[in-house]
Formats: structure tokens, C-alpha cells, sequence
């Protein structure tokens, strides 16, 4: 458990510890040990949990920007190539950077956290004080103020198709 500890500090502080396929597996089982955990009366909580699955999604996230980016610059440099051109003529995708995996976690956690409990302002609050980055708050305002208007449309939509699967109440019993 410590050695996991250790991993998952070490791809948060910037590491290459983890990868892709890695995050998403630690969040697919952080998910499955909460749920089990909540619906056995054990103790905890979803707090936490949701800091982690949020900054676990943010940095998995950061690694397909990472990779996309680099696909897509390497794309068009390799294309300019072939036209003679030289490499960075036609823009700046060549120089693109994306910024570390803390960033992103952070971000994701505060998104995770504000739709949770739909307090956008206490998540990214929370966040910001935890790591005192200026350099985040408005992506951490944005993904916290963002986050319960997707949870909210999303639960009036599984609750209007759910309406529409009942059958009506208006039926009459003959017997």
C-alpha cells in the first residue's frame, strides 16, 4: 500500500511512474473499492474519494492532451517536411506545451469535488488553498463552476428518460 502511495505521489508530482492505461485502471478501482466500501456500511466517506478520482481523471486527461499534442505536431512538422517547408512556418502547434500532471489533477479534482456535492466555488476554493498555484485559478473556476451544470444536465436527462420508460398510473382496475 505504502510502494502504491508512493507511485501515484510520484505521477501527481510530475513523474512518468504511471501511464495512461495505468490511471484510468487506479480510477476504475478507487471507484469499485468506494462503492463496495459505501454500500457496506464501512467507514469513510465520498469526500476524499472524490478529491482522488477527480485528480486521477485530471491527470489521465493530461496524458492524452500530452499525447495528442505530440501526434499532432509531429504530424505537421513530418508534413511541412515533405513540402520543403521549414518545420513551424504555418503556426505554433510545433511549440505547443501542455502544462504538468499536478495541473491538471488539480483542476480535475476540483471539478470532480464541485459536482459531487454541486458547491463550484467551495471546490475550487479548496483547491487553491491546498496548493496556493495562482497560475490555476481560472482553469480551477472554470472546470469547478462547469462541473455541476454537466452533473445537473445530466441527472435531468437519465431522470426524463427513466419518465418515459413507466408506465402510466392512469389505469384503471376493473376487477
Amino acid at each position: 500500500l505504502f510502494k502504491g502511495y508512493e507511485t501515484v505521489n510520484s505521477v501527481l508530482a510530475g513523474g512518468d511512474a504511471l501511464t495512461f492505461g495505468g490511471l484510468v485502471a487506479l480510477l476504475l478501482l478507487k471507484i469499485v473499492s468506494t462503492a463496495i466500501c459505501l454500500e457496506c456500511g464501512l467507514v469513510g466517506g465520498v469526500f476524499a474519494p472524490s478529491i482522488v478520482m477527480g485528480a486521477g481523471t485530471g491527470a489521465a486527461y493530461q496524458k492524452l492532451v500530452l499525447a495528442l499534442v505530440a501526434a499532432a505536431a509531429a504530424a505537421l512538422t513530418s508534413l511541412q517536411l515533405s513540402l520543403g517547408l521549414t518545420p513551424g512556418v504555418w503556426g505554433i502547434l510545433p511549440t505547443l506545451q501542455v502544462a504538468d500532471s499536478p495541473a491538471y489533477a488539480m483542476v480535475g479534482a476540483a471539478a470532480v469535488l464541485a459536482s459531487l456535492f454541486r458547491a463550484p466555488l467551495t471546490g475550487a476554493m479548496l483547491l487553491f488553498e491546498l496548493t496556493r498555484a495562482y497560475d490555476i485559478v481560472l482553469p480551477l473556476l472554470a472546470a469547478a463552476g462547469t462541473g455541476p451544470l454537466v452533473a445537473e444536465f445530466a441527472n435531468r436527462r437519465i431522470e426524463e428518460a427513466g419518465r418515459r420508460r413507466e408506465p402510466p398510473n392512469d389505469a384503471v382496475d376493473v376487477a
